[in-house]
């Protein structure tokens, strides 16, 4: 009715502003489609690495086939690794390498001054032994901490846990997997 009112002559000024919209909104939903295209297609252009060794070092990655003392000795130097303080819980046997269940307990204080800063979890039969870096502060209250990791086959996992003075404990347990989670038993 509104329409009938607004038209003139030949020309229904509703239809034209229908047709106007329609246009607005396909050159809309073109202009925002082609903008997320360019944009990820950027994004991804920014995040590869210019090599592979200077991803490695910015991430401080462990390269693969590295063997544990390697791996020990690269993150931690010669400082000594105490055998206490850290009660490390995972299966004897594992019925599924991709999810084991592992729990990291310690007695030390969490003080001010004083506490656990990192854990560390080493998969000794992994192509990568060092599978996960754990930050805490005296906030958390306990050094505790549950997850659940990959084995490629059955191995040792270890548990390194780093106080703010320095200081290094582990605990280490032997894991028997018998359906691989990485690609192998």
């Amino acid at each position: 009715m509104w329409g009938k009112l607004i038209s003139g002559g030949d020309i229904n000024i509703m239809e034209q502003k229908r047709d106007d919209i329609a246009l607005t909104r396909r050159r809309f939903l073109k202009m925002a489609g082609t903008t997320c295209v360019s944009l990820l297609i950027t994004e991804s252009l920014l995040s590869f690495p210019s090599s592979a060794a200077e991803e490695k070092i910015k991430k401080n990655e462990i390269a693969e086939g590295e063997n544990i003392n390697e791996t020990l000795k690269r993150l931690f130097g010669n400082r000594k690794i105490e055998m206490s303080h850290v009660d490390l819980k995972a299966p004897i046997i594992a019925e599924n390498g991709a999810v084991v269940p592992i729990t990291v307990i310690s007695d030390l204080p969490m003080d001010k001054d004083n506490y656990v800063k990192k854990i560390y979890i080493f998969v000794e039969g992994n192509l990568k032994p060092h599978i996960a870096t754990i930050d805490l502060a005296p906030a958390n209250g306990k050094a505790e901490f549950a997850m659940r990791i990959k084995m490629r086959k059955s191995s040792n996992i270890r548990a390194v846990l780093e106080t703010s003075s320095g200081k290094l404990y582990n605990d280490i347990k032997p894991v028997k997997v018998t359906i691989g989670g990485c690609g192998g038993l």
